[in-house]
């Protein structure tokens, strides 16, 4: 504020050195216009219920940097802080002997989009396959029959190529949540590809004790060869006890307002019947040969709202730039005072 003060002062002298009164007047329209600017430029800040970059930097909230292939620091057992809300109930949940660990090589990167610490992925082990699956679990789990309630979730996640390796045996490669424990009989939800099951493009798929229901993400076509490259997904739950309980996800928004986004894939499921106790970083299996790259996953981030969720860098104009609009807007204002 004491910046845009002094370059209102700094503008009005320049532009009307005899009036003092004229200055006053003139700084008032300036100054509004600058704060105005200046509010709209800055980054909104969220309200997160959970926010977990992977950090490594030490702290409460860091992980220890591991290598899943010798076995040090793996995911699996590590239990770092996690706020602003107490929203786990303990550390990470290694599946079997699945180790993933938190490497220290940065964050997956999005365009405009904030990220920090490191991130989740697996090694290409016996020169042959990578396999990794870790939970953690939700404090008190989610829907179930409860009170009505709307909660979103975003992760960054690269599903990871082939590389040299057969391109048809990718394996299972996608994120997962659970419903009482870590494994295939746990399931409730899966945003994958998986050419075990004969599934080659990226599908959203509900389980609940009313059986399973699937959709292909954006209508079909999303293959592993063109999901190449680093993805946000958001998904909300609509939970509610006398109605459908729906799962909306949807993939690559460029900004924080909902409704300019349709979402990619949407199941409903009967009432009061999905439940959710843990959720996966990224679960990968894949036994095609040395020559492929496994997934990686970064960026959880839950909330009450899709913007909690997707907190969007706003660029700020340049300089000049934020010239021309203010020396617009007084010229605005000085028509307008010769007019009345």
């Amino acid at each position: 504020m004491r910046k845009i003060q002094a370059v209102v002062s700094l503008a009005s002298k320049a532009l009307v050195p005899g009036c003092a009164t004229d200055r006053r007047r003139l700084m008032r329209v300036m100054g509004t216009a600058m704060v105005a600017l200046s509010a709209f430029t800055m980054p909104a800040k969220a309200a997160l219920l959970a926010y977990d970059p992977f950090d490594v930097d030490g702290g409460p909230s860091a992980y220890l940097a591991g290598d899943d292939n010798t076995g040090i620091n793996v995911l699996g057992g590590q239990n770092p802080t996690i706020g602003p809300t107490p929203f786990y109930a303990g550390g990470w949940i290694q599946s079997g002997g699945d180790a993933q660990a938190v490497r220290d090589v940065g964050s997956l990167a999005y365009p405009l989009f904030p990220q920090s610490g490191g991130l989740v992925t697996d090694s290409v082990q016996f020169d042959c396959c990578s396999f990794g699956r870790s939970g953690r679990e939700i404090n008190g789990g989610l829907g179930g029959g409860r009170e009505p309630q709307t909660i979103y979730q975003s992760f960054l996640i690269d599903f990871g190529s082939q590389g040299t390796d057969d391109p048809t045996q990718f394996g299972f490669r996608g994120y997962e949540m659970w419903n009482g424990g870590i494994g295939d009989s746990f399931r409730s939800l899966q945003l994958s590809v998986n050419h075990f099951s004969g599934v080659n493009e990226l599908t959203l798929q509900v389980t609940t004790g009313s059986g399973t229901q699937a959709a292909l993400v954006n209508g079909g076509g999303l293959t592993l060869d063109v999901l190449e490259g680093v993805h946000l997904v958001v998904l909300a739950f609509d939970f509610n006890p006398s109605e459908d309980d729906i799962v909306r996800m949807y993939l690559d928004p460029t900004d924080s307002i909902e409704a300019n986004w349709a979402a990619a894939a949407s199941i409903a499921v009967d009432e009061s019947d999905l439940f959710i106790t843990h959720h996966s970083a990224i679960s990968n299996f894949t036994f095609s040969g040395g020559g492929h790259i496994p997934g990686r996953f970064d960026e959880v981030r839950w909330g009450d709202t899709f913007a909690d969720v997707t907190p969007f860098l706003t660029p700020v104009p340049e300089p000049a730039a934020m010239w021309l609009l203010l020396v617009g807007l007084l010229g605005i204002g000085v028509a307008r005072r010769r007019r009345g």
